[in-house]
């Protein structure tokens, strides 16, 4: 369990709890999750490698398809899971949303990230610099291969293959950008789920029955409920 993993979002720890959940702490269900982060209620959904980003104000429990999810309710914990996919945490302070999206590359091939900030924005007028952005690990580029990327990555810049294995990172930082993120408001973890596959459920590095059982490594967060201090 790696409380407030994001050094860049420790600066909103008043507003923001985040954790992220990883092999040793063996999460399965969103119920567990839930538990052990300390949130009453929570909202998931059914990951299906798409664009689909929802506006969540309620629990729910992956009744709908989608990848992305946004709020301003506080206390609402929201919950990604992802097993070499990458995963993340959006957060507009001037507006007090919150998001997370989980972006495989089959995510990224439909437009994933930009769908994302197309709700973000026509839902609450945010600007896309003024969000700040947490990546959690996932599959650094020696361990994205694939049979033939350019056709299997059909629409994403071919800079970014390296033979048969492409920087779905570097793909991703480049469609932040594109959308108007600042650099300085990006924080990706270093670690690689299947270099650290002691560390992190990997659907590539040897955990493969273990994911499709639902074990994953999870990434919650939820905005607090702030006191207002009577005067």
């Amino acid at each position: 369990m790696l409380v407030h993993p994001f050094p860049l979002l420790r600066q909103f720890s008043e507003r923001l709890d985040i954790t992220l959940f990883t092999k040793e702490d063996r999460m399965k269900t969103d119920e567990d999750a839930l538990k052990l982060f300390g949130a009453e209620q929570g909202a998931s959904v059914n990951q299906v490698h798409g664009n689909k980003t929802i506006i969540v104000s309620e629990p729910t429990s992956r009744t709908e398809e989608a990848d992305g999810m946004l709020t301003s309710q506080t206390e609402l914990a929201l919950i990604v899971r992802a097993a070499d996919c990458q995963n993340f945490v959006f957060y507009a302070p001037r507006q007090n949303v919150l998001g997370v999206l989980h972006a495989g590359w089959k995510g990224l091939v439909a437009g994933a990230i930009p769908a994302f900030f197309e709700v973000l924005h026509s839902t609450w007028d945010t600007h896309p610099k003024d969000i700040y952005i947490g990546a959690g690990p996932s599959l650094c580029q020696k361990c994205a291969e694939f049979s033939d990327p350019e056709r299997e990555l059909d629409g994403l810049p071919k800079k970014f293959f390296k033979g048969r294995n492409a920087d779905l990172q570097s793909i991703a930082d480049m469609q932040l950008l594109e959308a108007g993120v600042l650099p300085q408001h990006i924080e990706r973890s270093p670690d690689c789920t299947k270099c650290l596959a002691d560390k992190y459920f990997s659907y590539r590095g040897g955990d493969k029955e273990d994911v499709l059982t639902g074990l994953s490594n999870f990434l919650v967060c939820k905005l607090r409920k702030i006191e207002v201090r009577k005067m």
